[in-house]
């Protein structure tokens, strides 16, 4: 369906835009006759403005399309990121390490360490640095 919405899109604008820009010319040219000048106004309303309209329209329909997917596919990863990080809390008594967390989940370091320290701002989290020197992240259970 996508595809076919891009390739109306495209047909829709490469027959508007063009075509819309010669009216124009016309309409605007002193040299046209008031009939030419009629004729381009007519030819400007009835199919240039709705085709390059049509093609706007479905161009915007698309992006709204792409960013409500992008929207669920990343609530879906925030979804597992945080079973995942339920589970390790279970597990392991309350506390967990960035490591432990970006190696369960599939994700980096450094976003391990963001939604670690974003999830010990809820109440009853607490932080410690353990023997290997890891920040060790207890959560109340």
């Amino acid at each position: 369906m996508k595809v076919v919405k891009k390739l109306l899109a495209i047909c829709f604008l490469l027959f508007g835009i063009p075509f819309s820009t010669m009216a124009v010319v016309d309409i605007l040219n002193p040299q046209t006759t008031p009939k030419d000048k009629s004729d381009a106004i007519a030819a400007l309303t009835i199919l240039t403005l709705p085709s390059t309209a049509i093609g706007g329209w479905l161009i915007w329909s698309l992006a709204q399309q792409k960013r409500k997917e992008q929207a669920l596919i990343l609530e879906a990863e925030q979804k597992r990121i945080s079973l995942i990080f339920l589970e390790l809390v279970d597990n392991n008594a309350g506390s967990i390490t960035v490591f432990q967390l970006a190696r369960n989940a599939e994700i980096s370091i450094k976003d391990a360490k963001q939604y670690l320290d974003d999830k010990a701002k809820e109440p009853n989290a607490t932080f410690e640095v353990n023997e290997e020197g890891n920040m060790l992240y207890r959560f109340s259970l």
